[in-house]
């Protein structure tokens, strides 16, 4: 059974050959937030990249911010008035907010600040400072110069999709006016380093020299002009991308011929989504979940982990609701497995769960750190009387974590707790919420209930220390020799407490109270 992703690492080396050092490429245009989504493209090329250095190659992976892309349109969460910079590279568009030099910057930076918490070693590269530099002006003169064989190429893929040909009119490049920013019309190219142009915007005509970066491809052409010119190896693509026609199929042909590089070896991934959530998620209309959204309440290794089981070329839904609650059951499960300390079902399975867990982490820790049980913490949080330090020694007292802590293990609680108390405020659905009542309510028992919850209380004054299990034991007993089903007992003790029919596992909910409160509330009550 053999990772995704070590499948691909064989294939990479088997057919581009025994290398020096190979490329892996992920981009994306920062025209709005980058989302969970787009980082679908980022981390696939990053996996498959640590498995090609578990193999012992050297790997670049490359993540091209296309930053010199025109503003195409002004998202909802942005000013209407910025109407005013549409055709102007992202780059050069103010930052709405006014806390970043430009608007692409704005969200730049929180995803290099997002992915710097997952460990993540990458070349984060940009297309303005690429062309305003000159390193792409050999290949933008020659795709002026082989202009009709590239259109050649498009009109055929259009043809197939029964499109109309190009405009006689079109180039491979677009210009941007050196007075007002924005894109201008084509006018003529000399045949050496200039091109004529006429802006619509301000009216400015002149010339632009090709190596002062004022020339960009078109992205059907700048696209595989980055694969030669970085000699990548694979970059995976959305389906759109990758649909028979589309902008891979083209590039492959436009690279080949034009620019005398193979095309990289590609990998599809579907999109990612949140469990509920209705349509595709769009940094320009603002219906997105960031990295930073799910750093509120999953550990980074648990982000990395999502990512690293699941096939690319199958949808990802997120389930921030009670699925997270099983994501972290399965997470740690794989992280015992991992460690020697629990088993899977068959040495094939083991195998694969192994291995899906190191290619989860940048660098796989050299021990287990405590695990405290995220399903538990959801309960412990919502205690008023237990802060950190006492919901430790809770879970000390219960077994779930040992009883000399180190430094990172407590690290690694404080911060599981506080990611639980971020779910239960933000994602918990209302029958997992609870509050302790203050008063007992005045609600009507049975004389058995009412016998069985003095008969608690009295074990619970006769048993200074006790494990749950035996409180577990005494609970089930007390109702079961005089008859209680099960259901009305447990509904009956909840109310109590709570003042709802159902809640967190009673008896580690009621090992985790004050023993003295326990025992005067069922008192009161019984």
């Amino acid at each position: 059974m053999v990772h995704w992703a070590d499948y691909m690492a064989e294939k990479i080396i088997r057919e581009r050959g025994d290398k020096e050092e190979y490329v892996v490429e992920s981009g994306i245009t920062p025209s709005g937030y980058v989302h969970i989504g787009n980082f679908r493209e980022f981390f696939t090329a990053y996996i498959v990249g640590h498995a090609l250095r578990d193999r012992g190659k050297r790997v670049r992976h490359i993540h091209m911010w296309d930053d010199y892309d025109r503003f195409r349109k002004v998202p909802k969460n942005v000013p209407a008035e910025w109407k005013e910079h549409l055709t102007k590279p992202v780059r050069e568009v103010p930052d709405p907010w006014g806390c970043h030099d430009s608007y692409a910057e704005h969200f730049m930076e929180l995803f290099e600040s997002e992915v710097e918490r997952l460990g993540i070693e990458v070349d984060f590269l940009h297309a303005y400072d690429l062309y305003k530099s000159g390193e792409y002006a050999g290949e933008v003169r020659l795709a002026l110069s082989r202009r009709d064989e590239i259109k050649a190429i498009l009109d055929k893929y259009r043809e197939r999709a029964k499109q109309p040909p190009l405009d006689e009119s079109w180039q491979p490049v677009m210009v941007y006016c050196p007075k007002c920013g924005k894109e201008a019309d084509f006018v003529s190219w000399d045949g050496e380093w200039k091109v004529s142009y006429r802006c619509p915007h301000c009216g400015s005509e002149g010339e632009v020299d090709i190596r002062d970066g004022s020339v960009k491809l078109r992205w059907r052409v700048d696209w595989p002009m980055r694969w030669a010119h970085f000699k990548v190896d694979f970059e995976p693509a959305g389906k759109d991308h990758l649909a028979a026609g589309g902008s891979y199929d083209t590039g492959r042909e436009i690279v080949e011929r034009i620019f005398g590089w193979p095309a990289p070896i590609d990998l599809m991934y579907e999109f990612v989504g949140i469990k509920g959530q209705k349509g595709k998620m769009s940094g320009s209309k603002g219906n997105v979940i960031l990295l930073s959204d799910l750093y509120e309440v999953l550990e980074p290794g648990v982000v990395r982990f999502i990512y690293a089981k699941a096939r690319p070329n199958k949808e990802l839904k997120i389930d921030l609701g009670l699925g997270l609650l099983n994501l972290y059951d399965e997470f740690d499960r794989v992280e015992r497995i991992y460690f020697g300390l629990e088993h899977a079902k068959s040495p094939e399975e083991e195998e694969e769960l192994k291995r899906t867990y190191e290619l989860s982490m940048p660098r796989v820790p050299e021990r287990l750190a405590a695990q405290a049980p995220f399903r538990f913490l959801v309960t412990l949080v919502q205690m008023p009387h237990l802060d950190d330090d006492g919901i430790i020694r809770v879970l000390q007292e219960q077994g779930h974590v040992p009883g000399n802590l180190t430094g990172d293990d407590v690290e690694r609680i404080k911060l599981r707790i506080r990611l639980a108390r971020n779910w239960v405020e933000r994602y918990a659905p209302e029958n997992v919420r609870f509050s302790i009542l203050e008063k007992p309510p005045e609600i009507q028992l049975k004389s058995e209930v009412r016998e069985a919850m003095l008969e608690v209380a009295e074990w619970l004054e006769s048993h200074e220390r006790f494990t749950v299990d035996e409180l577990n034991n005494a609970i089930y007993d007390a109702a079961k020799k005089r008859g209680i089903p099960s259901k009305e007992w447990f509904r009956a003790l909840y109310n109590v407490f709570i003042g709802k029919d159902r809640g967190p596992r009673l008896a580690p909910f009621l090992a985790s109270l004050d023993r003295e409160f326990v025992v005067r509330r069922l008192r009161l009550n019984g």
